[in-house]
């Protein structure tokens, strides 16, 4: 009989959503609220979930079981994505609840000695069930990995360093979105030019972070907001909802650079800049425009098993 407790980062991605399905890289960070899971052959409660509706639930450990070809635990499994909700609202903060669920599920039931891009492909695979075939793998391989990773689909990740003196915040919009619902609307939409044009501006930013400088970074981000904007406007898909666009606007006249994180819509938006003062004064407006400052940093470590016995 053994005990064993692992855990797995969430992830916000800084830059390439959506052009990241056609194959641009996406960089991505994971976050310092862990997904949790415990798994007790000695004890004899059943599953037991802890924190965003939807993520901790049967199906997800159903998925990653038939990955794993075992058979699903009838009891001592604790699911807890607590870390992914806001305290007060218990509203989700769209940080990557099932995907680290799923990175920290096939740590607990797979073969200990098992690598991470071994635990990458079969949290892909689990995941990628769970959501019916949407998505990139961006969320799985943050939450694997751990850092900040450039990412491109059906690839291994690169790993990346924040560039010195840029500056930075998150902003949760209070308002929960639908990445899975986004994509589904995306499927149904034609190719269009602003789409590629995406694509090109993902693969500016990603380059141009590997430089490391910060200026130039933000040069190619504001390239990159413009894109994804004409690209909203394109394909419907309300990125910019929930209070982001009136924030993307008014970075603009600061001299920094704001977005949201993802599938947008609500969730959470990163400000940069090169200017401490300016990114300070930039949250503290959000915040007084009903956005929340969530306190998260880059989270090395990915999924790993953080207790075992037996």
């Amino acid at each position: 009989m053994r005990i064993i407790t692992t855990s797995a980062p969430g992830k916000l991605v800084l830059s390439g959503e959506y052009a990241v399905l056609d194959g641009a890289p996406a960089i991505s960070m994971a976050v310092n609220r862990r997904a949790l899971v415990t798994v007790d052959e000695t004890a004899t409660e059943p599953l037991r979930s802890i924190g965003v509706a939807g993520a901790c639930d049967q199906s997800l450990l159903q998925c990653v079981c038939r990955v794993l070809d075992i058979g699903l635990p009838k009891s001592g499994v604790v699911l807890d994505t607590s870390r992914f909700s806001d305290a007060t609202s218990g509203a989700k903060l769209g940080i990557g609840s099932s995907a680290a669920l799923a990175a920290a599920l096939v740590r607990a039931l797979a073969d200990r000695q098992a690598n991470d891009e071994q635990v990458f492909r079969l949290a892909l695979a689990a995941h990628h069930e769970f959501q019916q075939g949407s998505g990139s793998g961006v969320d799985v391989a943050t939450s694997v990995f751990g850092g900040l990773i450039g990412y491109c689909r059906d690839s291994m990740p690169t790993r990346l360093n924040w560039p010195d003196e840029l500056h930075s915040a998150f902003l949760w919009s209070g308002v929960p979105a639908s990445t899975t619902a986004k994509l589904s609307l995306l499927s149904k939409k034609d190719a269009s030019a602003s789409r590629n044009e995406l694509a090109g501006a993902a693969r500016a930013v990603f380059d141009s972070w590997r430089e490391g400088h910060a200026d130039a970074v933000l040069d190619v981000l504001r390239s990159y907001v413009t894109a994804l904007k004409q690209f909203d406007v394109d394909h419907a898909l309300g990125i910019f909802d929930a209070g982001h666009d009136a924030l993307t606007e008014t970075a603009k006249s600061s001299g920094i650079v704001y977005k949201p994180c993802g599938a947008g819509g609500g969730d959470v938006g990163v400000v940069v800049g090169s200017d401490a003062a300016a990114v300070s004064r930039f949250t503290r407006n959000a915040i007084n425009r009903g956005f929340q400052l969530l306190d998260v940093q880059i989270d090395e470590r990915g999924a790993v098993i953080d207790g075992a016995t037996g």
